[in-house]
């Protein structure tokens, strides 16, 4: 690659690293996350955090809208674990690392009160970026969600 080609390429990321440092306020994000959902017949609705929850396939799911870092993506999907003891926490972990470490960019983890939380993230170019990735986000969310559940009854 000459120098010029490298200037040239250079230009190209920083403009559009700056094109994607534009403020979004949280209204904005709220409004482009809830579009592509009511377009896809998920049936948006914004919480009293200000994030965007929606329901997918039976499991409830959480876009978190951040004004202060807009191009920083997060979708969760949790529920509460009925069982709180200490050896279903210790079961809830081996599930989670099995879904953590055999599934990309799913992560799983238990949140402060011991329930199982699932979550992908990523760093944007644009707030709508997202639009590209959710089907494939959700499909990972529900292999990890699998592996997990595998995990547990393996674990009985």
């Amino acid at each position: 690659m000459s120098r010029l080609e490298a200037a040239l390429c250079l230009a190209v990321l920083v403009g559009a690293g700056n094109a994607g440092a534009q403020d979004y306020s949280q209204r904005q994000l709220q409004d482009i996350f809830s579009r592509h959902l009511a377009s896809e017949s998920l049936r948006p609705e914004v919480t009293a955090t200000g994030n965007v929850r929606f329901r997918s396939q039976g499991r409830t799911f959480v876009l978190h809208v951040d004004e202060r870092d807009p191009l920083y993506f997060r979708l969760t999907m949790a529920f509460v674990a009925d069982d709180k003891s200490e050896d279903a926490r210790r079961r809830f972990l081996e599930g989670c690392n099995a879904a953590t470490a055999e599934v990309k960019v799913i992560k799983c983890f238990l949140d402060e009160e011991g329930d199982p939380t699932f979550a992908a993230e990523m760093f944007l170019v644009v707030p709508g970026d997202f639009t590209l990735t959710l089907d494939r986000l959700l499909r990972a969310m529900d292999s990890a969600y699998r592996r997990y559940t595998r995990r547990l009854g393996e674990l009985r």
